[in-house]
């Protein structure tokens, strides 16, 4: 829909989290909604004997671990590579499903490896391990903080070229400093860095 002054695209992926618990288990759904108008200390659980706590040291910045892992970078950003996937109690097949998502694309937090498991967190912060079959390296910004605004440039100068909704989901395609440059099939442009979740507070993504 679209009126001759409004030059501004509204993109919409709500989250309709399943929260009643069943003999199943839970579903976490991050489904499209709507595109509309012209142009989004270590904390591990640790498993019968098989990983042990590490303290942090004074910097009070929590240690991560990888055992025999992937070697890339802990912590980092993935995405979920497919519309479904099991997030587990811990890393093997063996532990139960605590929760299902439904949304390719977005983006986790790997917190620690375990050979081909992730720890991974969520943009709500929950917790759990994905096999590393079912993660992506492409980089997804999860709008996070309400309505925000999308710029020509990384500047709030430049003009406004569309408005994203919370939950929204967009390519992560540069964040080098304070701004980020988002994109969908129709859209395209910068962001402020606090509005997304999908990048490490110090990371510069070029």
């Amino acid at each position: 829909m679209r009126t001759k002054d409004q030059h501004v695209a509204l993109i919409c992926t709500k989250t309709r989290p399943n929260t009643t618990r069943t003999a199943e288990a839970m579903k976490k759904n991050y489904l499209p909604i709507a595109l509309v108008f012209a142009k989004i200390a270590l904390s591990i659980t640790l498993f019968s004997g098989v990983l042990a706590s590490t303290v942090a040291p004074a910097s009070a910045q929590e240690a991560k671990l990888s055992v025999r892992g992937s070697g890339l970078p802990v912590p980092r950003f993935v995405s979920i590579k497919f519309n479904e996937a099991n997030l587990r109690a811990g890393p093997g097949a063996e532990y139960p499903v605590l929760w299902q998502y439904r949304q390719a694309g977005l983006p986790l937090l790997v917190d620690a490896e375990f050979g081909v498991w992730r720890k991974v967190i969520d943009p709500d912060g929950v917790t759990g391990w994905m096999h590393g079959a079912g993660l992506s390296l492409r980089r997804m910004a999860f709008i996070n903080t309400g309505m925000v605004k999308l710029y020509h440039r990384d500047n709030a100068e430049s003009g406004v070229v569309a408005v994203a909704e919370k939950n929204a989901l967009l390519e992560l395609e540069t964040c080098p400093k304070d701004w980020c440059r988002v994109a969908n099939d129709s859209v395209k442009g910068w962001v402020e860095r606090r509005a997304i979740w999908g990048i490490l507070q110090d990371e510069s993504l070029k």
